[in-house]
């Protein structure tokens, strides 16, 4: 038996359907569209996690929280108050966009900053290593493989991957003769970043679907070491008369004399200075931040009514030997994984762990 359904009928449920389907968006980006945190209130959330780096925070905070506020209030004006397509507002709208570029050693924090923003802020979080990508046409990864990480990262879902958070990680590498693909020009590779980081619309082949995505509202935070930017701005400063910290003097000039484009890096107006850690920071990882490892682990003995108690001499040896690691002292590093995990036996065969750790402590 068939039944053969009336035009307006038909109609009727593709409307129930299509409502469904917006209402199932506005429900995933109802929290972008609230958004509602001061600069002060997200980097206090972001000083739970990011030990040190006060200054840089600041900033960070406030360029994060500006964009999304920014864009959430676009969306709430477009969507939910004219009751405009989603699809089409992401494609029209513009919001002043401000990339973020972090300057640091390696560890200081860089790639964790941008991770615990996109964590508090509820957006899908990609990290790219810069050095594995080419031109397009050659070996290596595409600028376009970005596009499908965040995609990715956002669990299919096209309008969340548009609002997300890209950590692009070492900026400073993608140079011509560092790159690990010798006959690729570094230029290239830098001209096309900049496409996508102005902002522009793709298109992501997945399987026979073509999805649209847009990285007008992507915010791009790039890092890196810049090794040896300390002189070149400290020389810019001289010639200029300028006083006070270098850190607080960089400008894309200086990147551009470093090796990076002009206008890729006029693609990124906030520019911040992480430090290195000290010891002290190092300590505080441990003991301080919600992701601690040793606190975790502190709190997983005392399910079984474990106190684990480590003295100040014990956390500051730690911090020590990630501060200035080598051979030895890695090994000891490795003991004291083992011998508080209750693998003693494992733990005293490493060389130098009972002499090194045991007998201090």
């Amino acid at each position: 038996m068939y039944y053969s359904m009336s035009q307006q009928s038909r109609q009727r449920i593709e409307e129930k359907i299509a409502e469904l389907k917006r209402q199932q968006v506005l429900e995933a980006v109802e929290h972008i569209i609230e958004f509602n945190s001061t600069p002060s209130e997200l980097k206090k959330e972001m000083d739970k996690f990011v030990i040190g780096q006060k200054k840089g925070k600041k900033i960070i905070a406030t360029a994060i929280a500006f964009h999304y506020k920014r864009l959430g209030t676009a969306l709430k004006e477009a969507v939910i108050q004219k009751g405009e397509d989603i699809d089409e507002v992401l494609k029209t709208t513009r919001t002043p966009k401000a990339n973020i570029l972090i300057v640091g050693p390696t560890g200081c924090g860089k790639t964790y900053t941008a991770e615990i923003a996109s964590m508090l802020v509820g957006v899908p979080f990609a990290v790219e290593d810069l050095t594995k990508f080419s031109e397009v046409g050659y070996v290596g990864m595409e600028t376009g493989d970005i596009l499908v990480d965040l995609l990715i990262a956002a669990d299919g879902n096209s309008h969340v991957a548009q609002m997300g958070i890209v950590y692009l990680d070492e900026i400073d590498k993608i140079l011509t003769e560092t790159l690990a693909f010798k006959d690729v020009s570094g230029k290239g590779v830098q001209k096309g970043l900049l496409k996508l980081v102005e902002g522009m619309d793709n298109i992501v082949k997945m399987g026979k679907e073509r999805i649209h995505l847009s990285t007008k509202h992507v915010l791009f935070i790039a890092g890196g070491v810049f090794e040896d930017i300390e002189s070149i701005v400290k020389k810019r400063m001289a010639k200029q008369g300028l006083l006070g910290n270098w850190k607080d003097h960089l400008m894309a000039e200086d990147l551009v004399k470093f090796g990076m484009e002009r206008q890729l890096m006029g693609r990124f107006p906030v520019k911040v200075v992480y430090d290195q850690l000290t010891i002290q920071d190092l300590k505080n990882i441990m003991t301080k931040s919600e992701d601690s490892p040793l606190k975790a682990y502190v709190n997983d003995l005392k399910a079984w009514d474990i106190d684990l108690v480590l003295t100040d001499d014990c956390l500051l040896y730690t911090s020590v030997l990630e501060f200035h690691p080598n051979v030895k002292d890695a090994q000891v590093l490795k003991g004291m994984a083992l011998y508080l995990s209750g693998r003693f036996e494992e733990a005293l065969e490493i060389e130098g762990f009972k002499e090194e750790f045991i007998g201090r402590f």
